[in-house]
């Protein structure tokens, strides 16, 4: 594929997600299974994610050439030349030259110019020195300030650079699917891997060889997750996962608990059949249900012992895998969740049997999404109480995971509450 094909795909990828707010990964993906050259896909997938990556570092320099935000497809096609000079190492001068020819190609031919300076002054912009403020953190590490605010606000400055330095791991983390094969036959099958606490990380193309029904992506935090769900629980337990796309948790959690009956639900049909699809994959035995975690369910009321809220959330802790996330986030998107986030709890607590266990957890590490939440339910519910979770990341009933903890960490919190005879 000629270096204008692919530039150009990359483009129309972006302006996707910019300016229709398609999602990043399901984009990049319908792109690349027409793609066959593997040296296209990852020059592709490079630049797709790159831009998205740097997005908030390029607003700066943008602006602080230009004064102003220019039209969001002009600004795509600049941000793409940034991210051949800084990051990819492509001399300025071929950058340049190839931005500006695709600037032309896609109809923008009265903004060529525009573009062609602000690329040829972009070496000149320095980006801010650390001095202790957040406007440092935004741009250097290419995330929202009001974000970065939040966060000092919540954990402190050098917590927080801690947090958005931490290096995301390019190796994929899977585990293998022990209904179909052991852990020993598994890894003889991989061959080069490296071990982590709950699976493994291996290479992406070491997955096309591989059976689908073997293994499953999993993250190391959800794996985690699932495991504080379950921790201490016996018997034959009848789990309702109520918000469970694409049924990873639900999926994992039966391979825990093999006497589990383990229902997964959604609220949106068509990731109802990604559940089903998982399901099947996976040879599960996991039952699939269509339901809104805000709205009664009657058959369920008091009949479960436990009950998962894995909640939508604003999934800051996951950002670096899915940098979308982020995109056209507002702080007032962060107390809608909140909202809901507490709707979804105050409906759960109707399906736990007394002496069951409510399960709420998410991948973010916002406090008001978190302990917050949590705070306010157990005010309002006195018939709950935490938990304790025999854990390395806390055992007062709330576990806290955040990606500076080691390799293949996120950002996630789980807190398990008790009812009370």
């Amino acid at each position: 594929m000629e270096s204008n094909e692919r530039i150009a795909i990359c483009y129309n990828l972006l302006c996707d997600v910019f300016i229709e707010g398609a999602y990043a990964s399901l984009q990049l993906n319908n792109c690349l299974n027409s793609i066959k050259d593997e040296k296209d896909k990852a020059y592709i997938t490079n630049l797709f994610y790159g831009v998205i990556e740097k997005s908030v570092q390029f607003d700066y320099i943008i602006r602080s050439i230009a004064g102003k935000k220019p039209k969001t497809s002009i600004e795509l096609l600049i941000k793409m030349g940034l991210y051949h000079i800084r990051c990819m190492s492509t001399p300025a001068y071929a950058a340049v030259n190839e931005i500006v020819k695709l600037t032309k190609q896609v109809g923008k031919v009265g903004a060529s110019g525009f573009v062609n300076a602000v690329l040829r002054r972009s070496e000149e912009v320095e980006l801010p020195k650390d001095d202790g403020g957040t406007k440092y953190l935004s741009v250097n590490f290419s995330v929202p300030l009001w974000i970065c605010d939040k966060l000092v606000s919540e954990y402190g400055y050098e917590f927080t650079k801690q947090f958005l330095s931490a290096q995301n791991n390019k190796l994929i983390h899977i585990r293998n699917n022990s209904r179909v094969i052991d852990k020993e036959e598994f890894e003889k099958l991989l061959g080069d891997f490296r071990k982590t606490q709950l699976g493994y990380f291996v290479e992406h193309d070491k997955l096309a060889s591989l059976n689908k029904s073997y293994y499953t992506v999993q993250s190391l935090s959800s794996m985690i997750a699932v495991n504080c769900y379950i921790q201490g629980v016996g018997g034959s337990p009848v789990v309702l996962d109520l918000c469970g796309a694409p049924g990873g948790k639900s999926v994992y959690l039966e391979e825990l608990a093999a006497g589990a009956s383990i229902y997964c639900c959604d609220l949106h049909p068509h990731r109802v059949e990604l559940i089903k699809k998982y399901v099947k994959r996976m040879k599960s035995d996991v039952k699939v249900i269509l339901n809104d975690a805000t709205v009664i369910f009657p058959e369920w009321i008091n009949k479960c012992d436990i009950v998962i809220c894995d909640v939508p959330c604003s999934g800051l802790g996951v950002y670096k895998n899915k940098p979308d996330v982020l995109l056209n986030k507002k702080p007032s998107d962060i107390e809608k969740l909140k909202r809901l986030q507490i709707n979804i709890l105050d409906n759960a607590k109707n399906y736990v049997k007394v002496g069951g266990l409510l399960c709420y957890s998410t991948c973010t590490v916002l406090k008001e999404e978190n302990e917050e939440n949590i705070a306010e339910f157990l005010r309002d519910n006195p018939q709950f109480t935490l938990e304790k979770i025999q854990s390395d990341f806390g055992d007062d009933g709330m576990v806290h995971l955040f990606p500076q903890m080691g390799e293949g960490f996120d950002g996630f919190f789980v807190a398990r509450m008790r009812r009370k005879q």
